[in-house]
């Protein structure tokens, strides 16, 4: 709780934006950071409490300026700064753990994002904008794998920040690829958690949606994001952290992975920050922290998404009831026995596929399960495309190129070709099968006259039926031949096309197009 000596008589509405460039020697690149400053008619002070936020680009998608002044009308927080920092294509390069990459080399900048926090943007935001110093004071959040990165900075740093906000973390951030040995100790923030306690004085809010996502690895009808937090949770309490006193577990019924239900559940947030004393005594009940348990044979292997399309600023708040021993709903999508850990499988050989083939075969890491990479990507996907505008996804990196939402269709039409071409050679079907003209599916696509939602839908969907079919091909099916576009396939090589062509695509996307978003 922060207390407010000069308790001004009122808060008007009217917080002021100002947009600055910080240059930064750590991470080679200037950081663009937008400052949101109190009304102007509060009364000064010679420093105030302040949020860092992570992934300051989304503070419109998030409707974050126009909660804050409704919150401000409404006398619900003491007057803080927010400096929100914007991320650029390094994304997935600057946030995660600073001590530990992934297993696939993400967060190798993660170290450099901290010493820029520390050593250049905290004494920035102190000189400049008179930002406390003082820890208890001082409160970082963010979202995804920046939620990670927060939780990772806050933990190790207490004598900077006691508190951290995590919407949606990427808690599952782990050593080991889930099929190459994965067992739950790999995951890196569970593992720093647990060799150390918490500080006496570190606050923790925590956040997931459950409709975060749909992966379940071991299979126990709870989905990783909500598994992963728990475990967390669970790791701070054996550490000595009181639940009850030190962190707020916000679990949102039908949220999902996307910055429509952040920015909806934002109050919650920004009241057990900063919030006056009485409006954070009215703050809902967070939910018990409690194992969520559903028996995946009493529902389908596979739901359709029920995701909904963006709510305005104007719909009404998310209601956070308390319920005790919750159980996930059965419209949760759920895609349960898609990927089951099993030997590894051999990578084709030449003779197996064309050598055009071959380009997106080499970018599936040797070692890696393509059907693990299949299950992962989904997530790149999501993280990509639900942080753009309708407007974003209708741009193309040059004249000529394909628009977002254009090459996200082609993505699934061409996932839908190499499938059926696998299902036809596991089936001892060898009869030469047509290629197909690309550029001309896209011409007939009708892509950016659908909303990015609908696009991600029939992506997910057509994602769990290539999952499904691949699962089921034995070692014989597998080495299964036939001929498409003119030259030899395999089941094998398929197998390792559709990750292979999806990341050179994303490779594509973050290269080309997110510079110029």
């Amino acid at each position: 709780m922060l207390h407010d000596a000069s308790s001004p008589s009122a808060f008007p509405a009217g917080t002021r934006l100002v947009r600055e460039v910080l240059a930064s020697s750590f991470l080679a690149r200037d950081v663009e950071l937008s400052i949101l400053l109190p009304p102007a008619t509060t009364a000064a002070r010679p420093e105030y409490p302040v949020l860092y936020l992570n992934d300051g680009q989304d503070l419109e998608r998030l409707h974050f300026q126009a909660t804050l002044d409704k919150l401000y009308a409404a006398h619900a927080v003491y007057p803080f700064i927010v400096v929100a920092v914007h991320a650029n294509e390094q994304r997935v390069q600057e946030y995660g753990t600073a001590a530990h990459a992934d297993f696939n080399g993400r967060g190798g900048l993660a170290g450099a994002y901290s010493r820029f926090l520390l050593e250049e943007l905290l004494p920035f935001a102190q000189a400049r904008y008179q930002a406390s110093a003082n820890p208890a004071h001082a409160v970082m959040a963010g979202f995804s794998l920046s939620g990670l990165s927060a939780f990772d900075v806050v933990w190790h740093h207490p004598e900077v920040f006691e508190r951290a906000g995590v919407f949606s973390g990427s808690f599952w951030w782990r050593h080991r690829a889930v099929g190459a040995g994965y067992t739950p100790a790999d995951r890196i923030m569970h593992g720093l958690v647990q060799a150390r306690p918490p500080h006496p004085r570190h606050r923790f809010w925590l956040q997931i949606g459950t409709l975060d996502e749909r992966n379940d690895r071991n299979d126990n009808g709870v989905i990783d994001s909500l598994e992963d937090c728990l475990d967390l949770i669970d790791a701070l309490v054996m550490g000595g952290m009181d639940v009850n006193q030190a962190i707020r577990y916000v679990q949102v019924e039908g949220g999902h992975h996307h910055p429509d239900t952040w920015g909806r559940v934002m109050p919650d947030f920004l009241t057990w920050a900063f919030g006056q004393e009485g409006s954070t005594a009215a703050l809902p009940a967070p939910l018990p922290v409690v194992r969520l348990h559903l028996d995946p044979a009493l529902v389908p292997a596979i739901v359709p998404s029920t995701a909904a399309p963006a709510v305005a600023a104007a719909a009404p708040p998310l209601v956070l009831a308390p319920t005790v021993g919750a159980v996930l709903p059965p419209a949760v999508p759920i895609i349960s026995h898609l990927y089951t850990p099993a030997m590894p499988i051999s990578r084709p050989v030449d003779g197996d596929f064309l050598p055009y083939a071959g380009s997106y075969i080499n970018l599936v890491p040797e070692g890696t399960d393509p059907r693990e990479a299949l299950q992962t990507q989904t997530q790149a996907i999501q993280e990509i495309f639900s942080g753009l505008t309708e407007e974003q996804a209708e741009k193309s990196y040059a004249p000529g190129k394909w628009s977002l939402k254009e090459m996200l269709l082609h993505q699934i039409d061409s996932e839908r070709v190499f499938g059926y071409r696998a299902m036809r050679f596991g089936r001892g079907d060898s009869q030469d099968l047509p290629g197909f003209d690309q550029d001309e599916y896209v011409v007939y696509s009708g892509a950016n006259s659908r909303s990015v939602a609908s696009l991600l839908a029939e992506y997910e969907a057509t994602r769990a039926a290539t999952l499904a079919m691949f699962n089921s091909f034995t070692d014989e099916q597998l080495d299964r031949r036939g001929t498409a576009n003119g030259g030899p396939n395999t089941v094998r090589a398929l197998l390792f096309i559709v990750p292979g062509h999806e990341l050179h695509h994303l490779n594509i996307i973050r290269e080309r197009y997110l510079p110029i978003l």
